[in-house]
């Protein structure tokens, strides 16, 4: 499983990319070398409370956002969450997942 520095990181990273900012800038917005930028990308080091704060504000997003990343996980353990989760549905729910995921994902 994943750890979250570099679940973190991959966000910042994602996030970074979206706003079309290189790491030096990125840095220079939030007030760090462009190294630290590149250690809390690749899940070395975490920043503190105040940093993750000027992050989501120089990359335009809510702090929480920072941490909302199921997607970034790694594929065998999204794949274990979804089965627990299937399994704990409804016979009706699971039959509304099963006709969504073959009309919107299975095209």
């Amino acid at each position: 499983m994943d750890n979250i520095k570099i679940l973190f990181g991959r966000k910042i990273k994602e996030f970074r990319k979206k706003n079309e900012y290189t790491q030096a800038q990125l840095a220079e917005l939030v007030g760090v070398d462009d190294k630290h930028i590149s250690c809390i990308e690749s899940g070395k080091n975490f920043p503190s409370a105040d940093l993750i704060s000027r992050f989501a504000n120089a990359l335009g997003v809510e702090p929480k956002d920072l941490f909302e990343f199921n997607y970034l996980k790694n594929p065998s353990d999204l794949k274990k969450e979804i089965f627990l989760m299937l399994n704990d549905l409804t016979n009706e729910n699971l039959i509304l997942t099963y006709k969504y995921i073959k009309t919107f994902l299975l095209k």
